[in-house]
């Protein structure tokens, strides 16, 4: 069969010249592609670069040496060198300044481009603006950072409480077995605490959440408390510091308050006044109240929970109709804005 009869292939008709073709298959490339002289200097400059480099022409680039361009030279200048000398390809990622002097972030790999006789005639240089992709793996690092250093610190401050709450609680028995039970409980009610800033997936939990759960282990059907009040965020350091002085609060009106009777009520309320939170715990119906002959660690856990983290005041009043503390602290406090 003659070659005038053989079937000519589709894909290559109306294919424009190899010039032509190679332009359009460069101008709608999104990479920025550059062809350097063997001495490094910039011969040739595509679309895709010029968009990339916020250039409207390639004037000033032209000529140019490629290397120079970049902030790391010696780096730049090491991978012309390596491709002039026949390596295949050599990758590189630094800082390099586009048109509008803003500095960007660039990956590039430098390819030679053989001659007739199958050596580096001219050089190749395919690149790619990496800036966004950069930026967003520098800002995944450092909110890692911060949170290992947030946990770090959180963890010296629990092993701290945990070391307090074990040696107070032991020192003020008035048996083993007693100082067992104080010791699990508070330990409890501080490991319930962090449980509750678990489930809500991040640093900061509502203030009626924390109390309702506080409470819930000294509840009972028909509940004995009642809870008033606006929901306010509260960051970790206040949550844990509310949350151990109403299971002191509990535990207290248990032992000497309104739940020691079953008559008795406690009623928790809060408001927001200005700038300042007013909250309030108080006692109904239980047995007659007086002041105590020694203030315990229970009352101190209270009184620093609310007074020395929260940089707020507090008042108890132990009046014989009940039990009564009220707290006034800065709504800032709550987000843990204010400065020691």
């Amino acid at each position: 069969m003659s070659d005038e009869h053989a079937p000519r292939s589709p894909s290559l008709a109306g294919l424009p010249t190899d010039a032509a073709f190679t332009r359009a298959l460069l101008a709608g490339s999104s990479d920025a592609i550059e062809v350097l002289d063997l001495a490094g200097r910039i011969t040739f400059v595509s679309d895709g670069a010029l968009r990339a480099l916020a250039l409207r022409n390639a004037d000033t680039l032209i000529g140019a040496a490629w290397a120079a361009s970049w902030r790391d030279d010696a780096q730049a200048s090491d991978a012309v060198a390596r491709a002039k000398a026949g390596a295949a390809a050599t990758t590189l990622a630094g800082e390099r300044r586009g048109g509008d002097g803003k500095p960007r972030w660039w990956e590039a790999t430098v390819s030679p481009i053989l001659d007739a006789a199958g050596l580096p005639g001219r050089l190749l240089v395919v690149a790619r603006d990496v800036s966004e992709r950069r930026l967003t793996r520098e800002a995944q690092h450092e909110a890692q950072q911060k949170l290992m250093q947030e946990m770090h610190h959180r963890e010296k401050n629990v092993l701290a409480m945990a070391m307090a709450i074990a040696s107070q609680s032991l020192a003020r028995a008035a048996s083993i077995a007693e100082g067992r039970m104080a010791v699990e409980q508070r330990l409890m009610a501080l490991a319930e605490a962090h449980n509750l800033l678990h489930e809500s997936r991040s640093d900061a939990v509502g203030l009626r959440r924390l109390v309702e759960r506080a409470i819930a282990p000294y509840d009972t059907v028909p509940s004995r408390f009642g809870v008033n009040g606006p929901d306010f965020s509260l960051s970790s350091p206040s949550a844990l510091a509310v949350a151990m002085a109403v299971h002191e609060l509990c535990t207290n009106a248990v032992k000497h308050g309104a739940l020691a009777a079953k008559s008795g009520r406690v009623a928790i309320a809060w408001r927001a006044q200005g700038e300042r939170l007013h909250w309030t715990w108080r006692e109904f119906d239980g047995p007659a109240v007086s002041p105590p002959l020694r203030r315990g660690f229970g009352l101190r856990v209270i009184e620093a929970g609310f007074r020395d983290q929260l940089r707020g005041s507090i008042e108890m009043s132990f009046a014989p109709p009940g039990f009564v503390c009220a707290v006034e602290v800065p709504l800032a406090a709550l987000h843990g804005t204010v400065a020691s």
